[in-house]
């Protein structure tokens, strides 16, 4: 079995992550060694791109096999490996049923190891299957803007959900220079500005962020 050495992993459950996109509240894990495996090119954007089910005596064969760097000792993560082809590589781990359930890109530094190491070795044949195949819809959205998209939506919602109405009023008359007594047609302008990123979505955020920081007072009707 070949293996490399101190990388580290932003294991994520719901979101594969650029390495510039890593952020200081996430759990990077640091491996001190974790087994790899170098598979044709279609393979390994199956595995990166989908959620997939491995074949259990692949899960056998990486059984405790890695080994991660705590502040107290070393720790083992049951099921985890790298998956890596010529130009691209991907920290996955697994349950113990075979589903791909966490997934990490790799810092540049680390990549380019991985690929040197990728270069002497032969290509593996991995038994899986694809469980649920992802949109085939991309994204051009950094981290930053899913982020921004969520926290704006949830305020506007909750504001709807809890009839603070003068400030559902206040956010629209700002975008749109205009008033508007509809609650309903108030939360559905907004609620579209997020949802397809429109050009008021900035200023959007930036009113969210001011009147979350009380620098504007609104009082609830």
């Amino acid at each position: 079995m070949n293996y490399i050495y101190d990388i580290v992993l932003n294991l994520n459950k719901n979101n594969l992550y650029e390495f510039y996109e890593w952020k200081e509240e996430d759990s990077p894990e640091f491996i001190l060694k974790i087994p790899i495996y170098k598979v044709d090119m279609d393979t390994f954007y199956d595995i990166k791109n989908n959620n997939i089910i491995i074949n259990k005596d692949f899960l056998l064969t990486i059984f405790d096999k890695t080994e991660v760097y705590t502040e107290e000792s070393i720790s083992l993560i049951r099921y985890a490996c790298i998956f890596a082809y010529d130009e691209d590589a991907i920290g996955v781990e697994f349950d113990s049923d075979g589903n791909s359930y966490m997934k990490s890109n790799l810092s540049i530094d680390d990549e380019i190891d991985v690929l040197e190491v990728v270069k002497l070795m032969k290509y593996s044949i991995i038994d899986y299957k694809i469980k649920d195949k992802k949109s085939s819809k991309v994204s051009f959205c950094t981290r930053e803007e899913e982020d921004n998209e969520k926290y704006v939506y949830d305020r506007i919602n909750n504001m709807y959900n809890n009839k603070e109405n003068t400030k559902l009023r206040y956010i629209f008359f700002e975008l749109y220079n205009e008033k508007l007594d509809n609650e309903e047609k108030i939360y559905s302008k907004l609620v579209n500005i997020i949802k397809n990123n429109d050009i008021k979505m900035k200023k959007l955020i930036e009113i969210i962020n001011l009147m979350e920081n009380k620098k504007i007072m609104t009082n609830n009707s």
